[in-house]
């Protein structure tokens, strides 16, 4: 009996490890061969999601394998199924509490920051919390029969993933408690560069690690988790030697509670605002029932206008040095005499007067293909498609237009340009500069601090234009000082004494907390002003100030809890986008003065410069700045819009209308979208019906359909 035993095991084994194998095998041949990808398998961004899919298959590939073998070794399924189903099992009911609470406090916290009354809050807690326990219930359900099908052995293998759940909760709601951002949103962007670098993304976001260190974090804190689950499951059974889990039992109070999280949703609909239904929709992705409001105060079906990349049609003839200085993560309100003295002044005196001036995207790398292709933010997608799939990509059409007119084009940045491919996107692959200088891994620019990379950066471009022609210079000069962790160089004497000494942010902090940590960054701000200063003065020693144009802005904002988040990525609230745009022309030119501006009126107006015709960039979102014009509406647009969920932000006079959409993360143009909001100097116009909304929108912002859309069709509520 021994002898059949064995292989029976043995054979068994090979069949759940078979289905588990034949689940991944879709993401195993995509390492391989990245242009084959299952329909299942999401877009490169989506990391995070492709995990949860992946894990998914694995318990239903583990789940058939096992019972394939029953069926191939002549066993009846039904009798199995049937004595599986009365089957009491014993229940880990302490990590199971664990895993709801920490899973219903996550819930409740995406509705804190919205405006609702207090029985609203209540009301919409309590379906959280509902909703919470049927999702963790499916789960352990699904892990519970997967864990039947499985050689006796290795029952416990299917309980990885429970017991990884109350850990990746746990740091979701810290990122939401800090950032008002999903870990989600972190984890899916991983491969968004087309293939897995996370030491990357997390310098990008100005933390220092490498990928073994985090790989290896993560190891122990699943080593820790499945340790600690192990050890509930034994203090449970100690507690509650008898308390079983029953599937039957299980599956009617599941039916029970979601009876109450149906009626908690129906009744809601008799008494709660339209605005409070469709919010508390709108911040959650799970939905249980089909019962949901409409997803905006009006719709619109939208088509959007293609991408036609504008080409140079005249010669150029005057050639003066272009100096284009990018400082990281300034907002527009950051340029004070108190620390930013030299921007000040050279905003109130020299500058031309541009008003309230915009970033396109609340992210550097959507900000910079903005600016330098003269197109809105989603675009950019398909340029980063480009770069993965073909490896080569044209230059943007600025660094273009000033290549053909025989400009000298050098960049230096402190970055590494390969994140989220900066490099290629704006500069093309391979790059039509003849300097790029860059903090790419393994250079000695990368093992500088920020502040001495930036000291380094200037001085090459000082000792490049001590031997450059009089004109025909265009430099592109990147700061990071300004970035979380708010830096500058220890000779340098920063206007304030009381800083936050690491940027350290706070869950739930005070106003002294807030304040030193933004000391810190107008102190970093300070350092880079007073940088700029001085390699401005060295262009007026050299003659080549007054002949030149200088552009300086910012990629987007930072927020210091004004709305409750650190930093930047997870709104389009004007601390995030809200950034300078400060444009000194040659001297003896005339420029009009304008109520608002962006990053998307820097293309026309450097080609309006340069004497192309107005044709050749009326196609484009923005308008140039040298010419009069009525105000015009400013859009930025994200796929980064953390729990918010509005991915597009209009603003023209004092009104702010805001979108949104499905998959916003994606990068890609909808084809309809939610109007979320429109609001004025009073707050929103709370109007009645979406007939209502859509006449408001059109008066407020009545340029903005013919400049961003070939078709925007309001949809009447049926």
């Amino acid at each position: 009996m021994e002898k059949n035993v064995l292989p029976s095991r043995i054979a068994h084994t090979l069949f759940w490890w078979g289905g588990i194998f034949l689940a991944l095998l879709p993401y195993l041949i995509l390492n391989f061969q990245p242009d084959w990808r299952a329909p299942w398998i999401l877009s490169p961004g989506r990391f995070a999601d492709n995990v949860v899919i992946a894990a998914r298959h694995v318990l239903i590939g583990a789940t058939l394998g096992g019972w394939l073998w029953y069926l191939v070794s002549r066993q009846n399924l039904f009798t199995l199924a049937k004595s599986w189903w009365k089957q009491p099992t014993s229940l880990n009911w302490i990590w199971f509490a664990v895993s709801f609470v920490i899973y219903a406090i996550h819930n409740i916290l995406l509705l804190f920051p919205l405006p609702f009354g207090p029985g609203e809050l209540i009301a919409a807690s309590l379906g959280r919390i509902l909703t919470a326990f049927i999702v963790l219930s499916l789960l352990w359900l699904t892990a519970h029969i997967a864990s039947l099908a499985a050689p006796r052995r290795l029952r416990f293998l299917p309980w990885f993933i429970p017991a990884m759940l109350p850990g990746f909760l746990g740091a979701d709601a810290l990122g939401i408690i800090f950032w008002k951002n999903s870990l989600r949103f972190f984890v899916n962007k991983i491969d968004e560069e087309g293939s897995i670098n996370i030491a990357r993304q997390l310098s990008a976001g100005g933390l220092n690690h490498t990928t073994f260190e985090i790989v290896a974090g993560l190891i122990l804190i699943a080593v820790l988790l499945c340790g600690l689950c192990f050890l509930s499951f034994r203090l449970s059974q100690r507690i509650s030697p008898r308390f079983h889990f029953r599937p039957q039992i299980a599956v009617a109070f599941l039916a029970m509670v979601w009876i109450g999280l149906a009626a908690e949703k129906a009744s809601g609909f008799a008494w709660k605002s339209r605005k409070a239904l469709r919010m508390e929709h709108n911040s959650y992705e799970v939905h249980l029932t089909p019962l949901k409001p409409s997803p905006g105060v009006a719709t619109f079906a939208t088509s959007w206008k293609p991408l036609i990349v504008p080409q140079p049609e005249v010669e150029i003839a005057a050639q003066p040095d272009i100096f284009f200085i990018m400082l990281e993560s300034t907002r527009q309100d950051a340029i004070q005499p108190e620390h930013a003295p030299f921007l000040s002044r050279f905003r109130d005196e020299e500058a031309q007067h541009l008003g309230k001036t915009w970033a396109a995207a609340n992210a550097t790398h959507l900000s910079w293909y903005s600016i330098f292709n003269g197109q809105i933010p989603p675009h950019w997608g398909d340029a980063m498609d480009q770069v993965r799939k073909e490896k080569k990509i044209a230059a943007s059409p600025l660094i273009a237009t000033l290549k053909q007119a025989g400009y000298r084009l050098e960049s230096r940045t402190v970055c590494d340009l390969a994140y989220n491919a900066m490099g290629p996107t704006n500069f093309g692959l391979p790059h039509e500069l003849k300097v790029l200088t860059q903090a790419a891994p393994d250079t000695p620019m990368a093992e500088l601090t920020i502040p001495e990379r930036e000291i380094e950066i200037f001085a090459q471009a000082r000792k490049s234009l001590l031997t450059s022609p009089s004109s025909g210079n265009f430099h592109f000069i990147a700061l990071d000082s300004p970035h979380f962790g708010y830096d500058w160089h220890p000779s340098f004497e920063p206007p304030y004494s009381e800083y936050d000494e690491s940027a350290m942010f706070h869950a739930y902090p005070e106003a002294e907390d807030i304040q030193r940590v933004k000391n810190r960054y107008l102190n970093a701000v300070a350092f880079a002003d007073y940088q700029i200063e001085q390699f401005v003065t060295f262009l007026k020693e050299q003659n080549r100030y007054d002949n030149s144009l200088i552009v300086i802005t910012g990629d987007h904002g930072e927020e210091f809890h004004e709305h409750g988040s650190w930093f930047h990525c997870s709104s389009l609230e004007q601390e995030q986008t809200g950034v300078p745009i400060l444009i000194k022309w040659p001297k003896g030119m005339q420029t009009p003065a304008h109520d608002s501006a962006s990053h998307l009126d820097l293309l026309p107006t450097f080609l309006d410069f340069l004497g192309q015709p107005a044709e050749s960039y009326a196609h484009l979102p923005g308008q140039s700045l040298l010419q009069e014009r009525e105000e015009a509406t400013q859009v930025t647009i994200t796929s980064l819009c953390g729990i918010t969920g509005i991915a597009m932000a209009w603003e023209r006079a004092g009104y702010r209308a805001t979108f949104r959409w499905e998959k916003p993360w994606a990068s890609q143009f909808p084809e309809s979208m939610h109007l979320d909001d429109l609001t004025g100097p009073n707050g929103s116009l709370n109007l009645e019906t979406s007939e209502e909304w859509a006449a408001a929108l059109e008066a407020h912002f009545p340029d903005a359909p013919d400049r961003f859309f070939s078709q925007f069709e309001f949809v009447p509520e049926l």
